[in-house]
C-alpha cells in the first residue's frame, strides 16, 4: 500500500505555485474562508427554516384558538336564546296578573278607591275628580 502512495505521489502533477511562495500555504486562508462562507449559508439556511416552521406552528395554535372562540360564540347565542324567551315568559302581562290575584292576594280597586286625573290640552289645566 506505501507503494501505492509513493506512485501517486510520483505521478501527481503539482499545480501551478503561485508567484512568490507555497502553493499550500495561500490555499489555507482560501479554504477557510470557503468554509466560513458555507458555514455561514448554511446557518443563515436553518435559522430561516426556524422561522418558517414558527410561523406555521404559532398558525396552527391561532387557528385551534380561533375555533375554541367560535365554540364558545355558539354556546353563548345559544344561551342567550334560551334566556330571551325565558324572559319573555316571565315578564308576559297574563303571568304577572294571575301571580298578583293567586300569590298575592291583590283584587282590583273598587271606583271609590280610583282618583282620575284628565289632562286637557294646554299647559296647566288639569282636572282632578276624587272617586267616581
Amino acid at each position: 500500500m506505501q507503494q501505492a502512495r509513493k506512485i501517486s505521489s510520483i505521478n501527481r502533477v503539482p499545480s501551478p505555485a503561485p508567484p512568490g511562495g507555497d502553493p499550500r500555504v495561500s490555499s489555507r486562508p482560501e479554504r477557510r474562508l470557503k468554509k466560513v462562507k458555507l458555514l455561514s449559508i448554511m446557518a443563515a439556511c436553518f435559522i430561516l427554516s426556524l422561522v418558517v416552521v414558527a410561523q406555521y406552528s404559532s398558525l396552527v395554535v391561532l387557528n385551534y384558538q380561533l375555533s375554541g372562540a367560535r365554540s364558545e360564540l355558539s354556546t353563548v347565542r345559544e344561551s342567550s336564546r334560551i334566556m330571551e324567551i325565558e324572559v319573555a315568559r316571565l315578564s308576559s302581562v297574563s303571568r304577572i296578573e294571575n301571580i298578583a290575584r293567586e300569590e298575592l292576594g291583590m283584587v282590583e280597586p273598587s271606583r271609590e278607591q280610583l282618583n282620575i286625573i284628565s289632562a286637557q290640552h294646554g299647559v296647566g289645566r288639569v282636572s282632578y275628580q276624587p272617586g267616581e
